[in-house]
């Protein structure tokens, strides 16, 4: 059973957390932080006062916020990698879910987590969406509550949620060990997009950039 939180914290699991890389600067005014509790669950709060106190020390700001920015002009000549954009809805304390699309086929359901470098999907998911297992692209180690874990990474031709779809490339193939669920949605997916969390609304938009 998942423990219910204020309507202005998200939790996201943390069965298997991956590496943390720097956050990101952004204005105050808005910020999301995301902080572990002492059972290794990842949340994410409004704001750093709505961080339970004992946490907050700890609490790392995430660079998104509850309110679209501007989005940053392309530079010059540049290919877009991303196009689109949805919104994905949840309930305040509890996990946020995307409904996504390996290779436009087939249909997995990903935890997001902006804790997450690198975006995981179960092997046999991958497997069915015809990705190679056999020649991974390279091999290498996820630290979770756990310890440490072998992991292959492997080229997707693509990845959408919604109308939110980034092309060719590279996720970590490995189970998350969470009932019900085929992965988590890492920030190698997310940073390609302006996303905002709106805990008071229950709302994730991922927008182009």
């Amino acid at each position: 059973m998942i423990p219910m939180m204020p309507a202005r914290h998200v939790l996201v699991s943390g069965a298997l957390a991956l590496a943390v890389g720097a956050a990101l600067v952004a204005p105050a005014h808005g910020q999301i932080y995301r902080y572990v509790d002492e059972r290794g669950t990842a949340a994410y709060a409004d704001g750093l006062d709505a961080v339970p106190e004992r946490y907050r020390a700890s609490a790392v700001a995430t660079g998104l916020t509850n309110r679209p920015a501007p989005p940053p002009p392309p530079a010059q000549g540049e290919r877009p990698v991303a196009a689109g954009g949805t919104t994905i809805k949840f309930t305040a304390g509890q996990r946020i879910v995307a409904d996504a699309r390996i290779n436009g086929t087939v249909p997995v359901k990903l935890l997001l987590d902006t804790g997450a470098d690198r975006t995981l999907i179960a092997p046999r998911a991958l497997t069915a969406a015809g990705a190679s297992l056999g020649r991974p692209v390279v091999s290498g180690q996820v630290r979770g509550v756990t310890g440490r874990t072998q992991v292959d990474a492997v080229t997707i031709e693509s990845l959408e949620i919604g109308q939110a779809r980034v092309g060719r490339m590279l996720v970590l193939a490995h189970d998350t060990d969470i009932p019900g669920f085929d992965g988590l949605l890492g920030r190698d997916f997310l940073d390609r997009f302006s996303v905002t969390i709106d805990p008071a609304k229950g709302l994730v938009t991922i927008a182009p950039r």
